[in-house]
């Protein structure tokens, strides 16, 4: 019996008298997509496809020995539903995938005298992809004496990547006023930080969140945020140095549709 989660409430523990019996999270989550009209021409382009947050609801069954035990039960399993922004978790190919949820809806339903109730609770994945539990190496530590590098990557799972990227400068010439650029080597998305650079400094790109830090402090910077769709692609290092010996590497979070 597969394992499931919501916070720390256990769905699935049958000996506690609790299970869940079905669920639909496994479905995608709705995509839009923007078509524009071609001008003299029949047809429309595809310009732009977003997803949506997914709903997704569980089925299953609460029983207990007696009915002022299952009616404590159910006052203890609608307590647990209605904590917000809690982590749906459940196993699946021998991991765990997270979905970050709120139960829009909880219904019960049993007999006036039976000693089993059924439960169906309606969720909200705003984000509406699962993670993994822990991040991964998108690029593993990875030295750089070039001014310029594009080092080979393959993001795991079937959404996009939004990773943190690191640049740590261990020696460097020639560093006052110059130019770093991180970017998707496909895509050429990507943020340029200039500055006075010094061997020590440690630059970091969030994608996800949005913020780009020099020494843990916020600084300026232009371009946008890099991202990597699913399966095998690139991450490109540019600097404007004389010479410099950095380090590279790069964490993210698989995310599943």
């Amino acid at each position: 019996m597969i394992g499931i989660r919501y916070g720390q409430f256990n769905l699935q523990d049958p000996q506690r008298g609790i299970w869940v019996t079905s669920t639909d999270v496994y479905s995608s989550p709705e995509s839009s997509i923007q078509a524009d009209t071609l001008t003299q021409a029949d047809g429309a382009l595809v310009v732009q496809q977003r997803y949506r947050s997914k709903n997704y609801s569980i089925e299953g069954v609460i029983r207990r020995a007696t009915v002022p035990q299952l009616e404590q039960a159910i006052d203890e399993f609608k307590m647990a539903m209605a904590v917000r922004n809690q982590a749906f978790d459940i196993d699946y190919a021998g991991g765990v995938r997270r979905y970050l949820s709120y139960a829009n809806t909880v219904t019960i339903s049993r007999n006036a005298h039976g000693t089993s109730a059924r439960f169906v609770v309606s969720f909200l994945c705003p984000d509406g992809v699962g993670w993994d539990v822990n991040s991964s190496a998108l690029l593993e530590p990875t030295g750089i004496t070039a001014s310029g590098a594009t080092s080979p990557i393959h993001v795991g799972g079937t959404y996009k990547a939004q990773p943190t990227i690191s640049v740590t400068i261990n020696t460097i010439t020639g560093g006052t006023d110059r130019v770093i650029t991180i970017s998707n080597g496909t895509t050429l998305r990507g943020i340029s930080v200039q500055r006075d650079w010094v061997a020590g400094d440690i630059l970091e790109i969030d994608s996800l969140k949005m913020t780009v830090f020099v020494n843990n402090v916020a600084v300026d910077f232009t371009g946008q945020f890099p991202q990597w769709e699913a399966g095998p692609s690139s991450i490109s290092y540019l600097d404007g140095f004389v010479a410099r010996d950095v380090t590279l590497q790069v964490a993210y979070t698989r995310r599943w549709l």
